[in-house]
């Protein structure tokens, strides 16, 4: 999603509520913050990382970390997620907006965030039984230039 679409989400979010901050740099930083909080919370694909040379946020599964994600600066920029993470981001981003949801929107990026972490978690177990039914004793996580043929 680009920056742009995202901004009229997060607008939508926040409708009958407070409205968009008038300094874009505001908006900006706060955008970065959103990102952030769901970047320290969910195990985004998109921001898993092996090299160390990243700004890296956190460890991940296995050897993989997950690095920080870059902060959108034209509005043509993508935002530097997961796609089906922006609406946490956009749910976290109005959270620091709103004067009257503040609570739901953060109940509702949380729930998101849960559902994207079941999701990643069930595609990784079932790798792991896949590869126990060809008698590959462990997934290697750190060699992911080889292919498993699962």
């Amino acid at each position: 999603m680009t920056y742009s679409l995202f901004k009229k989400l997060a607008s939508g979010l926040l409708t009958g509520d407070n409205v968009l901050p008038d300094d874009p740099e505001v908006v900006q930083m706060l955008v970065q913050q959103a990102l952030l909080a769901v970047a320290n919370k969910a195990d985004s694909l998109h921001l898993m990382t092996l090299s160390t040379t990243d700004n890296v946020l956190r460890l991940a599964q296995g050897d993989y970390l997950i690095r920080i994600p870059e902060t959108p600066i034209l509005d043509t920029d993508i935002l530097d997620i997961d796609e089906e993470l922006i609406p946490a981001v956009a749910r976290f981003f109005a959270s620091y907006i709103s004067s009257q949801k503040g609570g739901i929107h953060v109940q509702a990026a949380n729930r998101s965030i849960l559902d994207y972490n079941a999701k990643t978690w069930e595609i990784q177990e079932h790798m792991e039984a896949e590869a126990y039914k060809v008698e590959v004793e462990s997934l290697d996580y750190s060699a992911p230039d080889t292919e498993w043929n699962l």
